[in-house]
């Protein structure tokens, strides 16, 4: 073999040996998180960790110190206050459906995040609506009409169409 041929041949090896890693550790991550519950915000969201309150909506908050972005609702359950993440995804118009003082069910798994508590909300039960927040692996869920307002937002900007 020439000195070209040589080095061709290594090249070659080596990039099959980059595709044949990098097949195996999307092999080894999708089945991972196929046998286990989803990450939804870095957490680990285990369906069968999950828990239903009911109990009265005490505050709506925009956004809150935990760090975690989007709507909280703030719940009280049996005389304990509940901070229930609902992320920034409900759409202006289910939001004023929701008020302070509406008795609500709550669907999700107990978080904590720098020592405070939070209930990372899949679903919303109040005033007859049924509200999907989360998938069942905890992955926040977008509508269709939020990408749609996204995607025109920006293609307004002049991002690509």
């Amino acid at each position: 073999m020439t000195r070209t041929t040589h080095r061709a041949a290594r090249v070659l090896a080596y990039v099959a040996a980059c595709m044949f890693l990098a097949v195996l550790f999307t092999q080894a991550s999708a089945s991972k998180e196929t046998s286990s519950g989803g990450r939804g915000l870095g957490f680990f969201y285990d369906p069968t960790k999950e828990v239903t309150l009911t109990g009265a909506v005490k505050q709506i908050v925009p956004r809150s110190s935990t760090g975690l972005t989007g709507l909280h609702v703030l719940v009280s359950v049996q005389g304990e206050t509940i901070d229930a993440h609902i992320g920034p995804y409900l759409s202006k118009q289910i939001q004023q459906t929701l008020h302070v003082g509406d008795l609500i069910q709550l669907i999700g798994v107990h978080e904590s995040v720098r020592g405070k508590g939070f209930l990372l909300a899949r679903q919303l039960v109040y005033s007859g609506r049924q509200v999907t927040v989360r998938s069942e692996r905890g992955l926040l869920i977008r509508t269709a009409s939020q990408r749609a307002v996204s995607d025109s937002r920006r293609n307004a900007s002049g991002g690509a169409q």
